[in-house]
């Protein structure tokens, strides 16, 4: 069912990317966002559909139900929906029902999600990003068990990174370089400092040594909620030849649950297949083993309450506050 009362129903307007172009077959799915139950399906011809889930008729799932042709038809009693959303009704052939359809656009090997306005003449364009140099390294997904706000706050401060990540943090926070650069409708951050110890079986993958130079740089934009990290590595004057490029949308599932899509990028720094083989594959398990951390410690929460008290934030903490104003501004209900 539809949550109505989910605070963060406004994001649907924003695209959203959902799920791999790959998982989605003519196999019904259900996925939620902001608050809004959705069945995914492909018709015969290859076309991505989405539906709002919940049938008209007698609130049977969608996602029950079978791909026929161009169709999506019920489980229940048989009534037929189209990738328009339009009703056929077995027994009520003059009946005009409508059901509310999503528009879906593939891009980056992924399925991207958001509902038309009413009034709508012009559809946004998909988010997007400077690539330059580097690969495509991989796509993960994960489930926060917090609301976006908190989720949100994790990813966009320093501190943590000391005593929760095992490989990408600060060996101290007193020893990071902070500053803060607020745009009418961006937050850019950028961090520098000493890299903390980590398993040294992973310097033999992704060149990095002790006392290296770690720099964290990101900019959060907020149509939906998106950070892209750059993350490098110096030694003196030397750049290392492993950086990351993190690029992180964070959907609103419900009013206590987040997801995160992030898409990774860095340079090529093994010759011809050993790349794809070996590089792509470690660099994306790192990551993904870091946000995990990420996410066992959100889990911890003993509140989500996402409101914030002045008197609590240092000086890692000031970003939280105007990726607030932001997310009230441009994303919440009003």
């Amino acid at each position: 069912m539809a949550d109505a009362a989910c605070r963060y129903r406004a994001g649907l307007q924003h695209w959203h990317p959902l799920l791999r172009s790959t998982e989605l077959g003519r196999q019904p799915i259900r996925r939620q966002l902001c608050g809004e139950a959705i069945v995914l399906f492909r018709t015969a011809s290859g076309q991505p559909v989405a539906l709002q889930e919940v049938c008209p008729h007698r609130r049977m799932s969608l996602a029950a139900g079978q791909v026929r042709g161009e169709q999506l038809v019920c489980a229940y009693h048989g009534w037929r929906f189209d990738a328009a959303g339009q009703v056929s009704c077995p027994l009520m052939p003059a009946a005009e029902l409508q059901q509310p359809a999503f528009q879906l656009r593939e891009a980056h090997g992924l399925l991207w999600l958001r509902q038309p306005q009413p009034g709508e003449t012009v559809t946004p364009a998909l988010p997007h990003w400077a690539c330059r140099d580097l690969e495509p390294a991989g796509v993960t997904f994960h489930t926060v068990p917090a609301p976006l706000e908190l989720t949100l706050d994790n990813f966009t401060e320093t501190e943590h990174t000391t005593t929760i990540h095992q490989v990408f943090g600060f060996r101290s926070p007193a020893e990071v370089e902070l500053r803060l650069e607020l745009e009418p409708a961006a937050t850019k951050v950028w961090n520098s400092g000493p890299q903390k110890p980590f398993p040294r079986l992973f310097d033999a993958f992704i060149d990095i040594r002790p006392r290296d130079r770690f720099a964290n740089d990101w900019v959060t934009t907020f149509e939906p909620p998106l950070t892209v990290y750059e993350q490098i590595w110096r030694r003196g004057d030397q750049l290392r030849r492993f950086r990351l490029r993190v690029v992180m949308f964070f959907l609103p599932i419900s009013d206590t649950s987040t997801q995160l899509t992030t898409l990774l990028y860095m340079p090529r720094v093994l010759p011809g297949p050993l790349h794809r083989w070996f590089a792509a594959p470690i660099a994306r398990w790192i990551t993904a083993y870091e946000l995990n951390l990420d996410v066992k410690a959100l889990a911890q929460l003993a509140d989500l309450n996402p409101q914030l008290s002045a008197k609590t934030l240092g000086p890692f903490d000031k970003v939280l506050l105007e990726n607030r104003r932001r997310i009230q501004a441009l994303y919440l209900k009003h």
